[in-house]
């Protein structure tokens, strides 16, 4: 059995987006959102953010400070901290703010990702997938569905049950029950940050300052957008349209499930300012109103709000890697700060009684090179590396 694990390089290699522009990285993000005509449009919310940005740090032109070069991750980490502080503190006055701009971020980050990927099937990854023999597993840190598009476009892979955690339910032009998985072979796609179409209820208050998700049901339950050729149930009506398999406008589709009760004491109130440059939409706004469901990119990553879903994930990745012949390794850079990746591959190669082959390809491949050999332990003729890029012009066969 052969593990595919894929990192950001991976993702920059699609290039046929109609926008023009490639996946962002942490210090080029805001800039590639000015360059999306998404930065336009008036559904799209940034007051929260941009609120707090001048709440904090005293600045006149938030707008200028975003576009500055500045690292989303410390940002958003930031931003969460201070939410956190406040929600422990019990005043709304210290915790809506960074609350809001923290929800609003999320919102973003898969806004952008859906509206840069909404174009053809990458080619690249398409040739990933047509190397795939039955069994094998793809593990990524990426939120983008790249992957579950040329999945489903050459395989029989489906996201009813090729995540490896099977939603709750899927949508395709409405909602419907999940398939069972008829496929023993089939390749499982781990997606360990969660995805820009797997979809949860907006996170609320439990009354006692903890978030909880909007949704009664279990906190690892999820949904999976699947596809929409019509207009959907979303907030306020904001169903954006012309998008392809697998994305969605800045409103994914409201839930059909039922939502968390008030606490005891406590009564539910719903309300939505209208102001005259935000036009509300045409679309049906019932259901409860949902978010996407990823792990942002900050320093405490918070995988148990989720209950056990990343839990079970990361045990897959673990269990993937552990017994796996060989390993490919494309545009991953095990950055310092991502202890759990660390961790993960430590766990899975203590496991091992053997040595696997890893493949990897990076255009600066001697830092993977190095994990590899000196905290990992693995030999030099294990390893094969490609200096290069991951492109639709990659050849496979150099990995042969």
């Amino acid at each position: 059995m052969q593990v595919y694990l894929l990192g950001a390089g991976a993702s920059k290699a699609f290039d046929e987006s109609p926008t023009a522009q490639r996946m962002p990285i942490a210090r080029d993000f805001f800039d590639t959102f000015d360059k999306l005509t998404l930065s336009a449009n008036p559904w799209v919310l940034i007051e929260g953010l941009v609120g707090y940005i001048e709440k904090k740090h005293g600045r006149g032109n938030a707008y200028a400070y975003l576009r500055s070069g500045i690292d989303i991750e410390d940002l958003h980490s930031e931003i969460e901290e201070a939410r956190d502080r406040g929600l422990a503190s019990g005043d709304p006055a210290e915790w809506y703010l960074p609350y809001r701009a923290y929800n609003e971020l999320v919102f973003l980050f898969s806004a952008v990702l859906n509206d840069i990927q909404n174009g053809p099937v990458s080619k690249a990854h398409f040739n990933l997938i047509t190397e795939l023999a039955p069994g094998d597993v793809i593990i990524t840190f990426n939120w983008d569905t790249l992957l579950d598009r040329a999945l489903a476009s050459a395989t029989p892979w489906r996201p009813d049950w090729g995540y490896g955690v099977a939603p709750h339910s899927v949508f395709d032009d409405g909602w419907r029950a999940v398939q069972p998985d008829n496929d023993a072979r089939g390749n499982r796609l781990i997606k360990l940050h969660g995805s820009t179409n797997w979809i949860t209820g907006y996170s609320v208050t439990d009354g006692q300052g903890v978030l909880v998700p909007s949704q009664d049901l279990d906190p690892g339950a999820f949904a999976v957008f699947e596809q929409a050729t019509k207009p959907y149930p979303c907030f306020a009506g904001r169903y954006m349209p012309g998008y392809e398999p697998y994305s969605f406008g800045y409103y994914p589709p409201n839930l059909d499930v039922p939502g968390r009760g008030a606490p005891e004491g406590h009564v539910i109130v719903a309300m939505r300012p209208k102001v005259p440059w935000r036009l509300e939409g045409t679309a049906p706004d019932g259901g409860l109103p949902s978010m996407p469901l990823i792990i942002p990119p900050v320093r405490n990553k918070a995988y148990t709000f989720f209950g056990e879903l990343f839990g079970t994930l990361w045990k897959q990745a673990e269990d993937a890697l552990a017994e796996a012949d060989k390993i490919t390794i494309i545009g991953y850079s095990f950055p310092r700060t991502d202890v759990q990746s660390d961790q993960l591959f430590r766990r899975a190669f203590a496991r091992r009684t053997s040595m696997p082959r890893i493949d990897i390809v990076d255009p600066a491949p001697a830092s993977v090179s190095n994990k590899m050999t000196a905290d990992l332990g693995m030999r030099d003729d294990h390893l094969h590396v490609v200096e290069g890029y991951f492109s639709a012009d990659f050849d496979f066969s150099v990995l042969a």
